[in-house]
């Protein structure tokens, strides 16, 4: 079955606002962490992987071109796979035992 229209577009104005926004705040604090990046200490990379994180989770766009990226540069993504992999995981094994323990 097909859609004829994407779920973006489909969504309530409240919703589409506050995925815009959050898309805003994710490029906003990948610009801080740029920024940030030349200074001494590790700093600008976590602040520019949170930033990826809230664009990831509220753009198809950015999520389509995050899969091409990791295909063509699996060396490079790969660390960053493996990582999503594991919290995924490790989030997922958590809500089964609180799922277990309220049963």
């Amino acid at each position: 079955m097909t859609r004829d229209t994407p779920p973006a577009a489909s969504a309530p104005p409240m919703a589409r606002l506050r995925q815009g926004v959050m898309i805003g705040l994710g490029c906003t604090i990948i610009l801080v962490g740029l920024v940030i990046a030349p200074l001494p200490g590790p700093g600008g990379l976590p602040v520019m992987l949170v930033g990826g994180v809230l664009v990831l989770r509220n753009s198809a766009d950015a999520r389509k071109f995050f899969v091409r990226m990791k295909r063509r540069y699996p060396r490079v993504l790969g660390p960053i796979e493996r990582l999503r992999v594991k919290l995924r995981t490790r989030r997922h094994l958590r809500r089964t035992r609180q799922d277990d323990s309220a049963a």
